[in-house]
Protein backbone atom coordinates (compact mmCIF):
# COMPACT_ATOMS: atom_id res chain seq x y z
CA UNK A 1 0.00 0.00 0.00
CA UNK A 2 1.19 3.24 -1.40
CA UNK A 3 1.67 5.99 1.64
CA UNK A 4 -0.14 8.66 0.41
CA UNK A 5 1.96 10.93 2.93
CA UNK A 6 5.71 12.25 2.51
CA UNK A 7 8.19 13.17 5.26
CA UNK A 8 9.57 16.76 4.48
CA UNK A 9 12.85 17.12 6.29
CA UNK A 10 14.46 21.24 5.79
CA UNK A 11 16.56 22.63 8.11
CA UNK A 12 15.44 20.92 11.35
CA UNK A 13 12.24 20.86 11.20
CA UNK A 14 10.12 17.57 9.95
CA UNK A 15 6.59 17.33 8.96
CA UNK A 16 4.55 15.07 7.11
CA UNK A 17 2.26 16.28 4.29
CA UNK A 18 0.22 15.14 0.97
CA UNK A 19 2.43 13.98 -1.44
CA UNK A 20 0.36 15.74 -4.13
CA UNK A 21 2.16 18.78 -2.58
CA UNK A 22 5.85 19.93 -3.64
CA UNK A 23 8.03 22.87 -2.35
CA UNK A 24 7.95 25.90 -4.76
CA UNK A 25 10.10 28.33 -2.58
CA UNK A 26 12.67 27.40 -0.02
CA UNK A 27 14.78 30.26 1.18
CA UNK A 28 16.50 31.14 4.30
CA UNK A 29 18.82 28.97 6.34
CA UNK A 30 18.66 26.73 9.98
CA UNK A 31 18.50 30.69 11.85
CA UNK A 32 15.60 32.28 9.74
CA UNK A 33 13.49 30.86 6.87
CA UNK A 34 10.58 30.01 4.81
CA UNK A 35 9.20 27.24 2.95
CA UNK A 36 5.56 26.99 0.49
CA UNK A 37 4.57 24.02 -0.61
CA UNK A 38 1.58 24.03 -3.27
CA UNK A 39 -0.49 21.39 -4.98
CA UNK A 40 -1.24 21.70 -8.83
CA UNK A 41 -3.69 24.29 -8.35
CA UNK A 42 -2.74 26.67 -5.67
CA UNK A 43 -0.93 27.34 -2.49
CA UNK A 44 -1.55 24.68 0.63
CA UNK A 45 1.01 24.97 3.46
CA UNK A 46 3.82 27.53 4.57
CA UNK A 47 6.25 27.44 7.37
CA UNK A 48 8.09 30.29 8.53
CA UNK A 49 10.89 30.23 11.15
CA UNK A 50 12.97 32.52 12.92
CA UNK A 51 15.86 32.28 16.29
CA UNK A 52 14.64 34.20 18.85
CA UNK A 53 17.18 36.80 21.03
CA UNK A 54 17.36 35.45 24.70
CA UNK A 55 15.99 38.57 25.68
CA UNK A 56 12.74 38.38 23.37
CA UNK A 57 10.09 36.26 26.05
CA UNK A 58 8.83 33.33 23.80
CA UNK A 59 5.39 33.39 24.94
CA UNK A 60 5.01 37.00 23.70
CA UNK A 61 7.33 36.59 20.46
CA UNK A 62 4.44 34.15 19.82
CA UNK A 63 1.14 35.85 20.44
CA UNK A 64 3.00 38.62 18.21
CA UNK A 65 3.48 36.37 15.27
CA UNK A 66 -0.20 35.19 15.58
CA UNK A 67 -1.52 39.03 15.65
CA UNK A 68 0.58 39.41 12.45
CA UNK A 69 -0.51 37.21 10.87
CA UNK A 70 -4.24 36.95 11.22
CA UNK A 71 -5.32 40.15 12.97
CA UNK A 72 -5.66 41.59 16.51
CA UNK A 73 -8.99 40.15 16.24
CA UNK A 74 -8.40 36.81 14.77
CA UNK A 75 -5.89 35.94 17.40
CA UNK A 76 -8.30 37.06 20.29
CA UNK A 77 -9.46 33.31 18.88
CA UNK A 78 -7.08 31.43 19.17
CA UNK A 79 -6.53 28.33 20.89
CA UNK A 80 -3.21 26.10 22.80
CA UNK A 81 -2.29 22.91 21.19
CA UNK A 82 -2.69 20.33 23.76
CA UNK A 83 -1.61 17.31 21.75
CA UNK A 84 1.46 18.79 20.93
CA UNK A 85 4.66 17.52 22.73
CA UNK A 86 6.35 19.22 25.15
CA UNK A 87 9.69 20.87 23.40
CA UNK A 88 6.97 23.56 22.15
CA UNK A 89 6.65 25.97 24.25
CA UNK A 90 3.12 28.76 23.70
CA UNK A 91 1.76 26.45 20.96
CA UNK A 92 -1.03 28.80 19.83
CA UNK A 93 -3.56 27.68 16.62
CA UNK A 94 -6.04 29.53 14.79
CA UNK A 95 -8.93 27.61 12.61
CA UNK A 96 -10.46 29.56 10.72
CA UNK A 97 -14.32 29.67 11.14
CA UNK A 98 -15.71 29.81 8.00
CA UNK A 99 -13.35 28.86 4.58
CA UNK A 100 -11.60 29.59 2.76
CA UNK A 101 -9.11 31.36 4.57
CA UNK A 102 -6.03 30.36 6.91
CA UNK A 103 -5.29 28.08 9.50
CA UNK A 104 -2.58 29.16 11.11
CA UNK A 105 -0.15 27.31 14.04
CA UNK A 106 2.57 29.49 16.36
CA UNK A 107 4.56 27.82 18.50
CA UNK A 108 8.30 28.03 20.18
CA UNK A 109 10.72 25.53 20.23
CA UNK A 110 12.66 24.57 23.26
CA UNK A 111 15.29 22.63 21.34
CA UNK A 112 16.77 24.91 18.95
CA UNK A 113 15.20 27.81 20.19
CA UNK A 114 13.25 29.31 16.84
CA UNK A 115 9.65 30.38 17.08
CA UNK A 116 8.27 28.03 13.83
CA UNK A 117 4.70 29.36 12.58
CA UNK A 118 3.03 27.03 9.75
CA UNK A 119 0.07 28.61 7.88
CA UNK A 120 -2.32 26.22 5.88
CA UNK A 121 -4.37 27.41 3.00
CA UNK A 122 -8.08 25.99 3.97
CA UNK A 123 -10.20 25.88 1.42
CA UNK A 124 -13.22 23.51 3.20
CA UNK A 125 -13.54 22.28 6.53
CA UNK A 126 -11.91 19.55 7.32
CA UNK A 127 -9.08 18.06 9.81
CA UNK A 128 -5.84 17.25 7.67
CA UNK A 129 -4.36 20.10 9.12
CA UNK A 130 -4.85 19.61 12.88
CA UNK A 131 -5.29 15.62 12.93
CA UNK A 132 -3.04 14.94 10.30
CA UNK A 133 -0.19 17.73 9.51
CA UNK A 134 0.67 19.50 12.52
CA UNK A 135 0.96 16.12 15.15
CA UNK A 136 3.67 14.95 12.72
CA UNK A 137 5.77 18.54 13.40
CA UNK A 138 9.13 17.88 15.03
CA UNK A 139 12.18 19.99 15.65
CA UNK A 140 15.71 18.75 15.81
CA UNK A 141 18.98 20.93 17.39
CA UNK A 142 21.28 21.27 14.07
CA UNK A 143 24.66 19.99 16.60
CA UNK A 144 23.24 16.35 15.71
CA UNK A 145 23.06 13.60 13.26
CA UNK A 146 20.23 15.84 10.76
CA UNK A 147 17.63 14.03 8.33
CA UNK A 148 17.22 15.90 5.14
CA UNK A 149 13.76 15.21 2.90
CA UNK A 150 12.99 17.31 -0.15
CA UNK A 151 11.26 16.00 -3.24
CA UNK A 152 12.66 12.05 -3.49
CA UNK A 153 16.36 13.14 -1.99
CA UNK A 154 16.59 12.16 1.83
CA UNK A 155 19.81 11.29 3.66
CA UNK A 156 21.32 11.96 7.01
CA UNK A 157 23.40 14.65 7.53
CA UNK A 158 26.80 14.61 10.82
CA UNK A 159 25.69 17.35 13.14
CA UNK A 160 27.50 20.78 12.59
CA UNK A 161 27.15 21.17 8.97
CA UNK A 162 25.02 23.57 7.29
CA UNK A 163 23.20 23.28 3.74
CA UNK A 164 25.40 25.70 1.26
CA UNK A 165 23.57 25.26 -1.66
CA UNK A 166 20.90 23.47 -3.57
CA UNK A 167 19.98 22.19 -6.73
CA UNK A 168 16.36 21.29 -7.15
CA UNK A 169 15.61 20.18 -10.99
CA UNK A 170 13.05 17.85 -12.01
CA UNK A 171 14.82 14.34 -11.97
CA UNK A 172 18.08 15.96 -10.69
CA UNK A 173 18.38 16.69 -6.69
CA UNK A 174 21.60 17.42 -5.28
CA UNK A 175 22.11 19.36 -1.88
CA UNK A 176 25.64 20.82 -0.71
CA UNK A 177 26.75 21.03 3.12
CA UNK A 178 30.00 22.09 4.68
CA UNK A 179 31.39 22.62 7.80
CA UNK A 180 34.54 24.10 8.96
CA UNK A 181 36.62 21.22 7.74
CA UNK A 182 34.81 19.08 4.82
CA UNK A 183 32.76 19.83 2.31
CA UNK A 184 29.58 16.79 0.94
CA UNK A 185 27.56 17.06 -2.46
CA UNK A 186 24.88 14.46 -2.35
CA UNK A 187 23.27 14.02 -5.94
CA UNK A 188 20.28 11.97 -7.17
CA UNK A 189 19.19 11.57 -10.53
CA UNK A 190 16.03 9.63 -11.52
CA UNK A 191 15.32 7.40 -13.70
CA UNK A 192 18.63 5.67 -12.98
CA UNK A 193 18.31 3.16 -15.82
CA UNK A 194 18.02 5.94 -18.38
CA UNK A 195 20.59 8.05 -17.06
CA UNK A 196 22.61 4.98 -17.57
CA UNK A 197 21.72 4.43 -21.28
CA UNK A 198 23.33 8.05 -21.32
CA UNK A 199 26.95 7.25 -20.07
CA UNK A 200 27.87 4.50 -17.58
CA UNK A 201 28.57 4.97 -13.95
CA UNK A 202 32.02 5.79 -14.37
CA UNK A 203 31.05 8.26 -16.69
CA UNK A 204 28.75 10.26 -14.07
CA UNK A 205 31.16 10.46 -11.51
CA UNK A 206 33.69 11.90 -14.01
CA UNK A 207 31.63 14.28 -14.74
CA UNK A 208 30.88 15.21 -10.92
CA UNK A 209 34.29 15.52 -11.20
CA UNK A 210 34.21 18.60 -12.76
CA UNK A 211 33.62 20.54 -10.26
CA UNK A 212 36.88 19.94 -8.62
CA UNK A 213 39.13 19.75 -11.83
CA UNK A 214 40.28 23.80 -11.40
CA UNK A 215 42.90 22.29 -8.03
CA UNK A 216 42.57 18.26 -8.46
CA UNK A 217 43.55 15.88 -10.97
CA UNK A 218 41.10 13.98 -12.26
CA UNK A 219 40.93 10.23 -10.94
CA UNK A 220 43.31 8.26 -12.55
CA UNK A 221 41.09 4.72 -11.68
CA UNK A 222 38.33 3.88 -10.23
CA UNK A 223 37.33 1.00 -7.34
CA UNK A 224 34.74 -1.22 -6.09
CA UNK A 225 32.90 -0.46 -3.03
CA UNK A 226 29.98 -2.28 -0.73
CA UNK A 227 27.95 0.04 0.29
CA UNK A 228 25.44 -1.36 3.25
CA UNK A 229 22.02 0.01 3.33
CA UNK A 230 19.17 -1.44 5.55
CA UNK A 231 19.57 -5.00 4.73
CA UNK A 232 20.99 -4.79 1.53
CA UNK A 233 24.58 -4.53 0.17
CA UNK A 234 24.57 -2.15 -2.97
CA UNK A 235 27.77 -2.31 -5.56
CA UNK A 236 29.40 0.74 -5.92
CA UNK A 237 32.27 2.80 -7.42
CA UNK A 238 34.77 5.24 -5.29
CA UNK A 239 37.32 7.95 -7.29
CA UNK A 240 39.99 10.30 -5.69
CA UNK A 241 41.00 13.42 -7.06
CA UNK A 242 44.17 14.20 -5.51
CA UNK A 243 45.47 17.83 -5.45
CA UNK A 244 46.87 19.22 -8.18
CA UNK A 245 51.45 19.48 -6.98
CA UNK A 246 51.59 22.82 -8.65
CA UNK A 247 48.80 23.73 -6.01
CA UNK A 248 50.67 22.46 -2.86
CA UNK A 249 50.74 25.70 -1.10
CA UNK A 250 47.33 26.39 -1.58
CA UNK A 251 46.48 24.97 2.26
CA UNK A 252 42.77 26.19 2.19
CA UNK A 253 42.29 23.33 -1.01
CA UNK A 254 41.47 19.99 0.51
CA UNK A 255 43.92 17.67 -0.05
CA UNK A 256 41.96 15.36 -1.63
CA UNK A 257 38.49 15.26 -3.28
CA UNK A 258 36.68 11.70 -3.39
CA UNK A 259 33.51 10.30 -5.30
CA UNK A 260 31.19 7.61 -4.64
CA UNK A 261 28.24 6.58 -7.04
CA UNK A 262 25.88 3.50 -7.35
CA UNK A 263 22.66 2.31 -8.26
CA UNK A 264 20.15 2.06 -6.01
CA UNK A 265 18.03 -0.24 -8.12
CA UNK A 266 15.11 -1.06 -5.80
CA UNK A 267 14.39 3.14 -6.13
CA UNK A 268 15.71 3.16 -9.36
CA UNK A 269 18.23 5.91 -8.47
CA UNK A 270 21.79 7.07 -9.75
CA UNK A 271 23.35 8.37 -6.37
CA UNK A 272 26.81 10.63 -6.73
CA UNK A 273 28.10 11.73 -3.49
CA UNK A 274 31.19 13.94 -4.02
CA UNK A 275 33.15 15.47 -0.97
CA UNK A 276 36.25 16.01 1.01
CA UNK A 277 36.44 13.34 3.27
CA UNK A 278 36.25 9.38 2.58
CA UNK A 279 34.69 7.93 5.78
CA UNK A 280 32.24 11.16 6.21
CA UNK A 281 30.46 9.77 2.40
CA UNK A 282 30.80 6.82 3.54
CA UNK A 283 28.70 7.19 6.55
CA UNK A 284 25.88 9.42 4.69
CA UNK A 285 25.36 6.52 1.43
CA UNK A 286 24.11 3.77 3.30
CA UNK A 287 21.62 6.77 4.74
CA UNK A 288 19.89 7.95 0.80
CA UNK A 289 16.64 6.74 0.40
CA UNK A 290 16.06 5.32 3.70
CA UNK A 291 13.42 7.63 4.63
Amino acid sequence: MINKNRTVAWQGWHIEIPRRWDPVKLEGDHSEGYALFADAVRPRLGLRWQTLKRTIEPANAVEKAMRTEVGQLAAAEAKRCPHLDASWQSPLLYVEPEPPGRDVFSAFSDISGRLLQVVYHAHRRENLFTSTILPTLADLPIERATAWSIFDLNCVIPGGMKLTSQRLNAGDLSLTFADRHHEVSVRQIAIAQLALQRQSLDGWIADQQKTSRRYHKAAGSMTDLAVTAGQREISARLARMPRRTRYSFLWHQPACYTTIGFHDKDRDRLVLLHGTDDSLLQVIAPTVGAL
